[in-house]
């Protein structure tokens, strides 16, 4: 309803009572019925005392803009009326008495009218039977225009959707060849690191076993340890064995504390001092072939998020796939302090590099959000359970539990709901491009598996908890 100034909504309240009170005037309409027809003469002027009604108004379609069926018998929708509205207010006051718009009820109402034969009440104190109606010309041309208002911006906002509709179809268009050439690159590369550590293992097996035992060390490292306790131990092993720092990073790597390292002997440490370069070597050459295996699964994420499909397999890791996600994120997350606590899961039916997608999609959204708010002393913990949800009935009966969690800003209440959204980010533009499809992503792929997320995040934590059954539909 439209709030009018004191000043006219005073002589509107008179003009209710001394004109709209009469009982032989009210008129009962039926939910469907019929106000008023469009085009046909009317000499009333209404006042809705209980129900809403709706106006549709009828307009000749010119060739090549054919209406809906429905709308043309219907008409379209022009505006709603609900207590307290005047309804044929042009008509009358104009003195055409023809109806605009075919008004109907949208449930039992009641309106109260006048006609052209009413007399003006008091006219030699309020005047003319029109001067006394100024106030409902002022609400009605308020309500008009609060309409118009109304329309325009649910129109700019139709078309800010429909465009934004027509930039994820002509992605979606794109994707396609962009993901042909990016399989073909992706695809060379990990046939190429394939053929490199296959060969390379031969050799120095046949050539130097020390180094391949080193090689093998850096090509089956899956550990994830965080990046301040690889600095921690390398600047220990550094100064009580006398190494370089790249030797040192290396055992720190190889070995979890001075006693491991004891045990190895210091031929071993002497060994790794002068060719360390075979660890990471091998280190390296694991990451090329992960990065690749990532790439493709970028590219099958963006294929399943307009309805492709993926290739899923039994016995995949999701402790191995969070591993495997923090080895890619390492240089984004080496200034953050990462906890992982790893609990006791099944393996499931899945593809690796799906899930690896959605945690790296997560994490480093929670580096994002703590890098733009400067978040001191920034932390990810992550922690995986096996969980069995007897008498719940939106989750399956089991299902593994993937809890991410950061000490970043909260997430606003508002926009909880859109986070999810493809386009919506919050990102500035930048290295990132803040396409806004990262979560969109992630939604898809969990949807896919029959899982489930939760947001909670509150002043001083926000966590996302992937929740993924353990009986999954092959095919």
């Amino acid at each position: 309803m439209i709030t009018l100034p004191d000043h006219i909504m005073r002589p509107l309240k008179r003009v209710n009572r001394v004109y709209f009170t009469d009982p032989d005037r009210i008129l009962a309409i039926p939910a469907g019925g019929e106000l008023v027809r469009q085009n046909e003469e009317c000499h009333r002027l209404f006042l809705v005392l209980r129900g809403n009604f709706v106006a549709y108004r009828r307009s000749d379609t010119f060739e090549g803009s054919e209406l809906p069926a429905e709308t043309q018998v219907r008409g379209q929708e022009v505006f709603r009326a609900e207590p307290r509205s005047y309804v044929c207010v042009q008509s009358f006051f104009s003195r055409s008495y023809h109806s605009s718009y075919h008004i109907v009820a949208l449930e039992d109402a009641e309106v109260a009218y006048i006609d052209d034969r009413t007399p003006a009440v008091e006219p030699e104190i309020y005047g003319s039977l029109e001067q006394q109606f100024i106030p409902v010309l002022v609400h009605e041309l308020a309500a008009r225009n609060f309409r118009i208002f109304t329309h325009v911006s649910e129109k700019e906002e139709a078309v800010r959707l429909l465009q934004r509709a027509e930039m994820a179809a002509t992605l979606g268009q794109l994707s396609a060849g962009i993901a042909h050439e990016l399989n073909n690159a992706v695809g060379v590369i990990s046939r190429r690191a394939d053929f490199v550590a296959e060969h390379l293992t031969a050799f120095l097996n046949a050539d130097a076993p020390k180094n391949a035992e080193l090689f093998r060390l850096g090509y089956e490292d899956d550990s994830f340890v965080a990046a301040a306790d690889i600095r921690s131990r390398a600047r220990q092993f550094e100064r009580e064995w006398g190494l370089s720092q790249e030797a040192a990073k290396v055992l720190a790597h190889v070995a979890s504390g001075a006693d491991e390292l004891t045990k190895r002997g210091a031929s071993f440490v002497k060994h790794v001092g002068q060719n360390y370069r075979f660890w990471e070597l091998g280190h390296d050459l694991r990451d090329l072939q992960m990065a690749a295996r990532h790439a493709s699964g970028i590219v099958r994420a963006v294929k399943l998020l307009g309805g492709g499909s993926s290739s899923r397999a039994d016995g995949v890791s999701v402790n191995q796939s969070v591993k495997d996600a923090l080895s890619l994120l390492t240089n984004r997350i080496k200034n953050m302090q990462v906890s992982v606590q790893f609990g006791d899961v099944p393996t499931i039916f899945a593809d690796v590099t799906e899930l690896v997608q959605i945690w790296t999609n997560i994490i480093k959204n929670a580096c994002d959000a703590m890098e733009q708010a400067d978040t001191p002393q920034p932390e990810i913990c992550i922690a995986t359970a096996h969980i069995h949800a007897d008498g719940l009935q939106l989750l399956p009966t089991e299902y593994v539990a993937v809890a991410i969690s950061n000490n970043g800003p909260p997430i606003p209440e508002e926009i909880r709901d859109k986070i999810f959204q493809p386009s919506f980010t919050t990102k500035k533009l930048g290295l990132d491009f803040g396409l806004g499809l990262g979560l969109s992503i992630v939604r898809r792929l969990v949807d896919s598996y029959g899982g489930t997320i939760e947001l909670h995040s509150t002043d001083s934590t926000t966590t996302f908890t992937i929740n993924l059954p353990t009986t999954q539909i092959h095919g």
